[in-house]
């Protein structure tokens, strides 16, 4: 009951507080709706690579991902999402989840082509392919852990 122990001793988390991070590659991502979990997730992750907040995105692309369940979606959303950065040489820094249904998510990722900024890295997906999503009061919260190398 891992999650349950862990949902105990979290303090309920204002919108506006998107992830916490707890190890190096682990991050407890917060959503008061499941599209803004799944933003949330992506911005933590992705904050491994580059700092969100010194790129000013100046492109966007277009990111579908299919899956089931909502856990399934989530892992194939930060899946899709380091897809597309590393295939198409993008830092991103901005995501937005346009529609979320079971089936398929769909949104967009924004940032700058790789050779205008420096990065630490590149980011993989998850390395825990089955993330729970987790019920919370104020929302939804899932603990990610993020596949990041040099």
């Amino acid at each position: 009951m891992k999650y349950r122990k862990a949902c105990e001793v979290l303090p309920t988390v204002p919108a506006v507080d998107a992830y916490r991070q707890i190890a190096p590659t682990v991050f407890v991502a917060f959503g008061v709706t499941l599209p803004e979990l799944f933003e949330h997730a992506a911005s933590a992750g992705f904050s491994l690579v580059a700092d969100p907040a010194t790129i000013t995105p100046t492109y966007s692309w277009p990111v579908v991902a299919p899956g089931d369940t909502m856990d399934e979606l989530l892992v194939n959303w930060i899946g899709e999402l380091a897809l597309v950065a590393h295939e198409e040489g993008i830092v991103p820094s901005f995501f937005v989840v346009d529609r979320l249904e079971e089936g398929g998510v769909q949104g967009s990722l924004s940032g700058l082509p790789r050779d205008q900024e420096d990065t630490g890295g590149r980011l993989h997906g998850l390395t825990d392919p089955k993330p729970s999503i987790v019920v919370v009061p104020d929302g939804f919260w899932a603990e990610v852990h993020f596949d990041h190398r040099q």
